[in-house]
């Protein structure tokens, strides 16, 4: 996997253009870090989503489309967040053209497999678990804890079937953490 063998990936970026270009400047320090992935939610945000749309687009990385994605391209501006209201208006033609072109899930070899949430949800979480109630310390003090072991080899699914992936990397909860599966895959990040 010679063209992947350093990469950076970044997600969550909820239209921080400055958060952003300081991750990208970071990433571009000596270090040998030869290609980024974004994983998702790129834009939504009340920030600057024609800006970082249109930084993002220049760069032309590999990209998948997260939740938020979705929602903009499907649903109607009175159904939606806030957030998602507020790029709504700022968005351009070319920006939602570029947005319906991502993919949900993006295979960048037969050993990295990206999705945004669960190789089949853009909403379910990989590596937390939602408890209404659960009041643990630290990511649990929002209702969610971290899943068990059999609850992301669960989640991965057919992913993890006749595919050699060694590494399954998503966002969505803006919590990094690394879990290796039963069968030795490297989970989320």
């Amino acid at each position: 996997m010679p063209s992947w063998s350093r990469f950076a990936a970044i997600s969550d970026i909820h239209g921080n253009l400055p958060a952003l270009d300081a991750v990208l400047a970071d990433i571009a320090a000596p270090g040998g870090v030869t290609r980024i992935v974004n994983l998702g939610d790129i834009l939504s945000g009340p920030l600057w989503a024609a800006a970082t749309a249109d930084r993002l687009m220049a760069l032309d990385l590999p990209t998948i489309a997260g939740n938020h994605e979705r929602q903009l391209l499907t649903q109607t501006r009175a159904r939606m967040s806030a957030s998602d209201a507020h790029t709504h208006d700022e968005l351009l033609p070319q920006h939602r053209g570029w947005l319906s072109r991502l993919p949900p899930t993006l295979s960048l070899s037969d050993e990295v497999l990206c999705c945004h949430g669960t190789p089949t949800s853009d909403l379910n979480y990989f590596l937390e678990t939602v408890v209404p109630g659960f009041a643990g310390l630290g990511l649990g003090a929002n209702g969610v804890r971290a899943a068990t072991l059999a609850e992301a080899t669960a989640r991965a699914g057919a992913a993890l079937h006749g595919v050699a992936h060694g590494l399954i990397l998503c966002g969505h909860t803006h919590v990094p953490r690394v879990l290796r599966l039963a069968d030795g895959v490297l989970g989320p990040e």
